[in-house]
Formats: structure tokens, C-alpha cells, sequence
């Protein structure tokens, strides 16, 4: 069973992990984490399991680690963080203990790693959340990765270009949804001259794979790498937290299609174990968020390395 969730009790730091796998070496890099309201997450475990699990019925820290890869002169970054999304906690959660609160670090952690921004050539973006896509412009609204092509999944781009607040129904949720569309507007807008959109599964660099796993949002994608005879993947924010892991049938509220993402996740965690393979997720600490998925009695738990 998963152990009891435990609260961050200080701000996150930069820093950044080396795997070699084969001819490829992983990099793992913190962009900090932020506080979210315990029940955008935990909404839909039942009391006993809340109970059970001791979760925190107020907030929860989530991390944000992204994944560099490095092949031969190649450099492939998974995402480009949030920027200063929790820097101002108070907006994109308001009402919580955002001491512990802290983003934008992830150029920090690279520059750490001994990688200058200008060296990343390609960016993968695996769905537009503004975890993932806020770090796209810098303070002066210049691309933080000037020299990089981005590839991104034509459905994911079409539903944030389209997509209209109105539709979230209740006001609270149309404010929420007006601030994610704005984040990937802008992100998206900025690179408009430098991207290639993808239709479905696709290898865009070699050894290096988009697979579609929509549900989390409906373009959702995660990438696999093919190293030293394995498939590593990074699996994005198809599970958001390990116990989602262990309890798919409790999966979060923040799902734009909870059926889907349930499948989708439901035959990768199959998958994964079969092959005991090496997984990466931007939320499934702790740091850096590589481990495996193991069968557990009728379903599965996280092992983190």
C-alpha cells in the first residue's frame, strides 16, 4: 500500500538528476511545485480512503519536474515548465498556504546541469497546461528557448486556439478555464513559426516517440525513448499523483475526460508492468520522478528508483 501523503515543508529548490541509459542520457530538472485546494486532486477518493491514506483535506504540493534528453549533440527537453506560475501562488490557487509554493526554476536546474538554454534544440510539448507551457517567454516575452523547433499534437493545439470559457458552465470554473486558455494562447502564439503539429503517434527524432493518451486533456501525449535495448517513457500528467496508481478508479477532478483518461491509463499501467519498464512523470515524485510501475494484487503501485 502507498504510504501516508506527506506535506512539502519548505520551498523547492533547483536541481537536476543524471541517468545514462545506452546511448542516451536522461536529465531530470526540477521547476519547483505549487500548492493546489486538496479536493482539485482528491475529490473523488471516498471518505474511508481518505481515512485510510491520511490525506491532507486542505492542500497538496505537487512537484514539477520536467525530463531533458540528451543524445549524442541532440537535446530534447520534455515541456518548458511553468515560469512564475507559482511565484504568485495566490492567483492561480487562491485562499491557500502558498509559503512552500515555488516555480520557474527550471532554467536554475539546467544551468546547474551545465546546459544553457540556447543549446535546447528541440521542445516536445506533450499538452498545453500552463504547468508545462507557461515557461515558454521569458520576463521581456522572449521565447527562453530561442533556438529550439516545437512539436506539439494538432488536436491539442486546435482545442486551446478554439476553445470558448462559456462552455465550463459555472462561473468559478469558466474563470479557471479563461485563465488556462489565456497561458496557452500565449504560448502557443509565440511559437506559431517554429512548430510541427502531429496528427497521432509518431517518432520525431530517432529514438524518440509521441504517443497519443488522451483524457488529461484531449491532446494529450506522452514520450518514449528507446535507449540501451528499453523504452524508458515520460508519462506527462497521465497520472498526476502515485496513488492514482494504486487506485486508478479515483483518479482526479482535473481530467478533461475522466472515462478516457481512465482507459488510457488503465492499459499503460498494464504495459509498463509487463515490460518492466522505466517511467517518468512530471507530478509522481519524489524528485526525480523516475521509478517503475509494479502489479499489486489486482491493480498497481509506483516504486520510485
Amino acid at each position: 500500500m502507498m504510504k501516508t501523503v506527506k506535506q512539502q515543508v519548505k520551498p523547492p529548490a533547483a536541481q537536476f538528476h543524471r541517468q545514462v541509459i545506452g546511448e542516451v542520457e536522461l536529465i531530470a530538472l526540477s521547476d519547483g511545485g505549487i500548492n493546489y485546494p486538496a479536493a482539485m486532486i482528491f475529490g473523488n477518493v471516498p471518505p474511508e480512503g481518505a481515512t485510510r491514506y491520511d490525506l491532507p483535506g486542505r492542500q497538496l504540493f505537487l512537484p514539477y519536474t520536467l525530463l531533458l534528453i540528451r543524445r549524442g549533440r541532440s537535446l530534447t527537453l520534455c515541456d518548458v515548465g511553468a515560469g512564475d506560475l507559482g511565484n504568485s501562488g495566490d492567483q492561480a490557487s487562491p485562499g491557500l498556504d502558498h509559503r512552500t509554493s515555488r516555480t520557474n526554476l527550471l532554467v536554475p536546474s539546467l544551468l546547474a546541469a551545465g546546459i544553457d538554454p540556447v543549446e535546447i534544440d528541440s521542445v516536445l510539448i506533450t499538452h498545453a497546461h500552463p504547468d508545462h507551457v507557461g515557461g515558454m517567454l521569458d520576463a521581456e516575452d522572449r521565447l527562453v528557448f530561442p533556438n529550439a523547433h516545437y512539436t506539439i499534437a494538432q488536436r491539442e493545439w486546435d482545442y486551446w486556439m478554439a476553445a470558448d470559457p462559456a462552455t465550463a458552465g459555472a462561473a468559478a470554473l469558466r474563470g479557471h478555464l479563461e485563465q488556462l486558455i489565456a497561458t496557452a494562447r500565449k504560448a502557443l502564439d509565440a511559437i506559431a513559426g517554429r512548430v510541427t503539429l502531429v496528427q497521432g503517434d509518431e517518432e520525431v527524432a530517432p529514438g524518440i516517440r509521441l504517443e497519443s493518451t488522451p483524457g488529461h486533456t484531449l491532446g494529450h501525449m506522452m514520450v518514449t525513448i528507446a535507449a540501451g535495448g528499453q523504452t524508458v517513457y515520460n508519462i506527462s500528467d497521465l497520472v498526476v499523483h502515485p496513488l492514482f496508481i494504486e487506485h486508478p478508479q479515483w483518479a482526479p477532478t482535473i481530467d478533461m475526460d475522466a472515462g478516457q483518461a481512465d482507459a488510457v491509463r488503465r492499459r499503460f499501467f498494464a504495459r509498463a508492468t509487463e515490460e518492466n519498464a522505466l517511467v517518468f512523470g512530471h507530478h509522481l515524485g519524489p524528485f526525480p520522478n523516475l521509478g517503475r510501475i509494479v502489479q499489486w494484487g489486482d491493480s498497481w503501485q509506483w516504486q520510485p528508483t
